[in-house]
């Protein structure tokens, strides 16, 4: 009996011994994992326990300003109220649609530019999962790409019939769409001060939404030379990555065009950044910081042109516009386009472009079109084809041409307005023959005119030949800007066309300016070079970079642009001094065909004409219409040019009985204007000015 107690003792014992060994290993075990949870990994856990975010927003700086060159602020920045949308990086479409759907309760956006692509994805957020899997039923596709096949899936007339209220709230979406983790994305710039006030009242309903301080631009002198300042808008989607790579944000709005496009960089401002730093400890209330580096406005711009003097081209050119638009050809709007450059630097001083449509549209100034408008001048380029024939060695000053019709087997009359009889060099500009410069052309092809044989065997050369006389031609024009790139300080410049000859006597013809044709920026170019003894200069229209001044102190010049010369013709001052006096024979000659122009100051000059033909109607209405394009160029003083000019008046009608001057009548008053300026300056006229208005939408 005592031994089965000791028996049973002794189990119990043990029971409790290995009781005691596994409450032994499980306390080592928990004190193990607490030493490694303290000592080990207590660093990540406290890490865990202190929540820090951090979110930077970047808020646009207002772009810099453009000055004329006696420092007169052309373009401004006008201070106003953006409505913005800033994605916290957590939101869901529909989320984003729902306040979208709220937004535009309050506030009405731009519609017009509205993409198809737009109201796919609308159409994709509004309805289910089911119905956007049907549209793709049936076809193998990886999830990668199902998104994008269901959006190609989604046609036109399914989303046809929209509402104009559910196209505010796609055009608001849209727009919240292309925004960036915390950088507030532009909703619609410059709201009206009853959108302000409404929307103020509502923000606490409306997360995310905010009113921003924004900056547009402001064109102090009105429409005048607004073209050619150039637009502000979206990126255009071909230059997104361009853009990003950077440093931009994809919202941005950048110079899109003209001198806001060539000078982007330099306009565009330093953001201002926002940085708020959010601090949780456990279960604490979180803790913000909030950092904030001012931004600064971008550089401005001191431009060549003179706003004064310019509001005074733009008055001239409209003047005879409007004056002689009973004279332009019918059904063709009226139009005249003019430049003014200081010869010895490259500077334009003014440039002036106006239209007036035909049938009741408003006329309007247009200056781009004296960069990117191409025409035939006609006898202005004269200068080169003398120089060229120079240069050739067929003609010289003394070479007397006889001036008298030319009739050729398979080649259209040659002549000149009127027969001349015997002329030399001199004479020939005076009085504008075409035959002199048509006799340069068959000399270059080495072809002998010989009105003694039939015309039936006189043939003139053939296309080979011609063709190779254009080529040797072109190369002397292009050292004067005609038929090349005037190195301008604007993208995408226009070089006109370079005609292709369909029979010989073209080559003639591009001797008289009836064949390539050329801006007037580039016939602008050519006069300036031949004022000034045959050097090129780049011509600008920025003269300096400022950083903007802080605390009314002087503005600091970032940088200056120097005159620049862009070659020397090939062409000795001899040679070119007959031409200059040939110029001035012009206005100055008997019988010289500017004899009538009447300048306060002595110039020299070259007129124009090209004859052109426009067809009008259709079918059986269709007619042809013959016309003439006038120009007119030259320099002043004669002796030592301060302005050199070009001026044309393209699709006039061919006077008959009456002359009337279109061209001749510009260059006359731009050239009085300059000078009289010259005597009494009261500034510019003061205008209303005329707001920019962003398309959000616009370029995308």
């Amino acid at each position: 009996m005592a031994e089965k107690k000791n028996k049973a003792r002794g189990q119990v014992s043990a029971r409790l011994n290995i009781l005691f060994l596994g409450v032994f290993l499980l306390f080592s075990a928990l004190i193990l994992r607490l030493g490694m949870v303290q000592i080990v990994q207590g660093e990540s856990y406290e890490e865990e326990l202190t929540h820090v975010s951090n979110q930077t927003a970047r808020i646009d700086a207002p772009r810099g300003l453009m000055y004329d060159r006696y420092g007169n602020v052309v373009v401004d920045n006008s201070m106003e109220l953006s409505v913005t949308y800033t994605n916290p990086g957590n939101q869901k479409a529909e989320e984003i649609l729902e306040l979208a759907k709220k937004l535009s309760d309050f506030i009405e956006v731009d519609t017009e530019n509205l993409r198809f692509r737009d109201k796919q994805e609308y159409w994709y957020v509004t309805h289910s999962e089911e119905e956007r899997k049907a549209l793709i039923e049936g076809k193998k596709v990886d999830d990668k790409d199902e998104y994008q096949t269901i959006i190609d899936e989604i046609n036109e007339e399914m989303v046809d019939g929209y509402s104009k209220e559910e196209e505010q709230v796609i055009a608001i979406f849209t727009h919240m769409l292309r925004g960036t983790s915390g950088t507030p994305q532009r909703i619609k710039q410059s709201i009206t001060e009853e959108e302000a006030h409404v929307l103020s009242e509502h923000l606490d309903k409306l997360p995310n939404i905010d009113l921003q301080r924004d900056a547009t631009r402001e064109y102090v002198y009105g429409d005048t030379l607004r073209q050619l300042y150039g637009s502000v808008g979206s990126i255009q989607s071909e230059k997104v990555d361009d853009y990003l790579a950077n440093g931009y944000a994809r919202s941005d709005l950048v110079g899109n065009s003209y001198l806001e496009l060539q000078y982007e960089n330099v306009l565009r401002g330093t953001k201002a950044e926002i940085s708020r730093t959010s601090t949780r400890t456990g279960g604490e209330e979180a803790e913000s910081v909030v950092e904030e580096t001012l931004g600064s406005r971008g550089n401005d711009l001191v431009l060549s042109v003179d706003m004064e003097y310019q509001q005074l081209l733009d008055e001239a050119v409209e003047k005879h516009v409007m004056k002689n638009r009973g004279y332009y050809l019918q059904q063709q709007e009226g139009s005249a386009y003019a430049i003014v450059m200081n010869p010895k630097t490259g500077e334009i001083l003014a440039i002036s472009g106006f239209v007036d449509p035909a049938g009741e549209d408003e006329s309007y100034v247009h200056p781009t079109g004296a960069v990117n408008n191409a025409f035939e001048f006609g006898s202005v380029v004269k200068g080169a084809s003398v120089l060229t024939g120079m240069q050739e060695g067929v003609v010289s000053p003394d070479t007397v041409v006889n001036d008298r019709p030319l009739h050729f087997n398979g080649t259209p009359e040659k002549k000149s307005v009127s027969t001349m009889g015997p002329v030399n060099m001199g004479t020939a500009l005076e009085r504008s023959s075409n035959v002199y410069m048509f006799e340069i052309a068959m000399r270059m092809g080495n072809y002998t005119y010989n009105a003694n044989i039939p015309q039936s065997q006189r043939s003139l050369f053939g296309l080979s030949v011609a063709n190779d006389v254009l080529e040797r031609s072109r190369y002397y024009f292009s050292q004067f800007g005609l038929g090349t790139q005037t190195g301008i300080d604007l993208p995408h410049e226009v070089t006109g066309i370079t005609g292709v000859p369909q029979e010989p006597g073209a080559s003639l013809d591009f001797m008289i300016g009836q064949f390539d044709t050329y801006t007037t920026l580039q016939v602008g170019q050519y006069a300036s070079t031949i004022a000034n003894d045959g050097v090129r200069m780049r011509p600008r229209l920025v003269k300096e970079i400022l950083e903007p001044s802080i605390n009314g102190e002087e503005a600091t010049v970032v940088k200056e642009f120097a005159p620049e010369v862009l070659n020397e013709v090939d062409m000795s001052k001899d040679k070119l001094d007959v031409v200059q006096n040939g110029f001035r024979r012009v206005v100055t000659g008997s019988r010289g065909t500017a004899s009538s122009i009447k300048t306060d100051v002595p110039i020299a000059a070259k007129t124009g004409t090209a004859e052109i033909s426009v067809a009008i109607g259709e079918g059986d209405n269709r007619q042809v219409l013959n016309g003439n394009n006038q120009s007119f160029i030259g320099y002043a003083p004669y002796d030592d040019p301060e302005i050199a000019f070009a001026v044309i008046a393209p699709k006039v009608q061919i006077p008959r009985g009456t002359s009337y001057k279109i061209a001749q009548g510009i260059a006359q008053d731009l050239v009085n204007d300059y000078f009289d300026l010259q005597e009494n300056r009261d500034g510019p006229k003061s205008v209303d000015s005329v707001m920019d208005e962003v398309d959000l939408f616009e370029n995308e």
